[in-house]
């Protein structure tokens, strides 16, 4: 027994000895795989880089061309001592790419000693905190102090967070606002562009270009879809109260059945300041006793359960926050308000507006969405992201104090207010559209309000212009009586619309309102053939509050866009 042992014994460690030496071996290969074909990462100042790999396709050389991101890991497969360049694999292809692209680690990928602004913008407290009082102007050259390749996005190439020093100070500045070289920075993303410079004559020459274009930064977002809620351009969309789809929750789960109807844009933050959920952010910009809740239908868990009940039968759910018209905010915070020189309030179609200039009016605004975007939205989409109309004699008699602290355009203010809310939703997987009206997209300027359609493309991940058929006086884009032509007025306006769009490197989805009310059937089909005709798919319906009675006699004009498009 004793001798069985033994030879068991021995026999164990054989074994033993030998699993050793074949992971030795296992771990030596690698080991030898890591030092003859390194990991190496691609180091650029742009966001990406593209490499152009020639191959032969029918006896030709033609070239295929590949993007990759900044941080991308790629594999050295040959390099000589004797060379500046390498030989690398990535995902299964090989080419050749130059020394100076490749670095030892994310760090060294995103190292910089300065960044350089696109655009003025305020500076933030912290990572995803507040925004300060402190900015940096375009083109300025700021110091980095810390820059760390976990805040570098693989997907897209961008450094989200730079550490940077102002006046002794040490602040944070978003990555997608700058550029890390002067060369980059003076790149060119609006010469195509066209505005009408009607504006000068009221504010002097060359107003226009420096109010629709040196202010603005056109440079464009990577285009973005998240796995798990998809960009949408087919979306068939209503608009509801908050109240009315509670109430008649059965018939807006079941309109699918009966129509292509397949989203709805919720009101959630109302023109007069309240919202329609119990809120937790109003509290920390206004006083306790704030009425901006008193008419809340739900709280925020119920809105979010309700939203899932929603997307679990199929919808796309956009949760509509009104933006720049808010007497609650405006009469709480009056430094933060339109008002005039003595510092009374601005009254303006009877409602106070807090200005668009004002960073504590993008931070609540944007806290709000942020609060929302918790609650099971696919999208938040932004109105009255504008100035108030007709202000112009006022404006030239500088009645009005409009809180202008940086002496910025208003398209410039409202570029910059899409920009921190895209920015601020983005971990969120959230995507951000913006409400426009109609005639700045005709006129191709900003109507004094602050929308000018490229500058909002340019940024939004949705951008929805308002072309009711009653805002359009005769002959109106050429057409006698545009209310009596629906098809040929969404159609027309669409193919303006789209001629600006194509002048921007933007992923933008276009997806613009329809008028419901006051219009037949008939009415609503036309329309929406007008949309399709110009080449885009996909409609919002506007009829007041989202009464059922009133959606019930338009039902049949609920058709599905993509179809009528293919049959057009």
């Amino acid at each position: 027994m004793r001798k069985k042992n033994i030879m068991w014994g021995r026999f164990t460690l054989v074994a033993i000895l030998t699993c050793c030496i074949v992971l030795l071996g296992i771990l030596g290969c690698f080991r030898l795989s890591e030092f003859l074909h390194p990991t190496k990462y691609i180091k650029i100042d742009e966001n990406t880089i593209n490499i152009k790999i020639p191959y032969k396709e029918n006896g030709e050389i033609v070239e295929n061309v590949l993007t990759l991101p900044r941080g991308t890991s790629v594999e050295v497969r040959e390099s000589s001592a004797n060379s500046n360049s390498s030989m690398i694999r990535y995902q299964g292809k090989e080419f050749s790419i130059d020394n100076k692209y490749l670095a030892d680690s994310l760090d060294e990928c995103v190292k910089t000693d300065y960044v350089y602004p696109r655009r003025l913008v305020n500076l933030y407290s912290s990572k995803n905190g507040k925004l300060s009082n402190a900015i940096v102007e375009k083109g300025e050259q700021v110091k980095v102090v810390d820059v760390s390749g976990q805040d570098l996005n693989l997907d897209t190439g961008v450094v989200n967070w730079y550490k940077v020093e102002k006046n002794d100070k040490t602040y944070w500045l978003n990555g997608h606002y700058v550029e890390t070289n002067k060369a980059a920075l003076e790149k060119s993303y609006s010469s195509s562009i066209v505005y009408s410079t009607y504006w000068d004559q009221f504010y002097g020459d060359k107003y226009s270009k420096n109010a629709y274009i040196d202010q603005v930064d056109y440079k464009p977002f990577a285009k973005i879809s998240y796995e798990d809620n998809p960009i949408r351009t087919d979306l068939n969309c209503l608009h509801v109260s908050l109240n009315n789809l509670v109430n008649y929750k059965d018939y807006f789960l079941n309109l699918n059945k009966t129509t292509s109807i397949n989203s709805y844009c919720v009101e959630l933050k109302g023109d007069e300041g309240y919202l329609w959920y119990k809120s937790d952010v109003p509290d920390q910009y206004m006083s306790k006793n704030n009425s901006v809740c008193d008419n809340a239908i739900v709280s925020k868990n119920e809105l979010s359960k309700l939203f899932k009940e929603f997307q679990d039968e199929g919808y796309y759910m956009i949760g509509r926050i009104v933006a720049f018209k808010d007497n609650l905010f405006a009469m709480n915070d009056k430094s933060a308000a339109l008002t005039d020189k003595k510092g009374n309030l601005l009254l303006h179609n009877n409602s106070y507006w807090p200005s668009a200039y004002s960073r504590e009016t993008w931070m609540y605004i944007v806290d709000i969405a942020k609060e929302v975007a918790q609650c099971n939205v696919n999208e938040i989409q932004f109105d009255y992201v504008r100035f108030p109309d007709g202000m112009l004699q006022s404006t030239l008699d500088e009645a009005i104090d409009f809180k202008n602290k940086y002496n910025e355009s208003k398209v410039s203010a409202l570029q910059g207010f899409l920009m921190y809310a895209k920015l601020s939703l983005m971990d969120q997987q959230v995507y951000v559209g913006a409400d426009i009206f109609a005639w700045p997209v005709v006129a191709e300027d900003d109507q004094d309000i602050g929308q000018f359609l490229p500058a909002m493309a340019s940024v939004v991940d949705v951008i929805s212009p308002m072309p009711y058929l009653d805002h359009f006086s005769q002959g109106s884009m050429g057409i006698e009586e545009p209310t009596l032509e629906p098809m040929e007025t969404l159609y027309k306006f669409s193919s303006i619309a789209m001629r600006q769009l194509d002048k921007i490197e933007s992923s933008c989805v276009y997806r613009t309102w329809i008028q419901g009310y006051s219009c037949s059937t008939n009415d609503i089909q036309e329309q929406i053939k007008g949309i399709n005709k110009a080449g885009y798919e996909g409609y919002m319906v506007w009829y007041g509050n989202g009464n059922p009675n009133d959606y019930q006699k338009l039902e049949e004009g609920f058709i599905d866009s993509a179809i009528e498009k293919e049959e057009s």
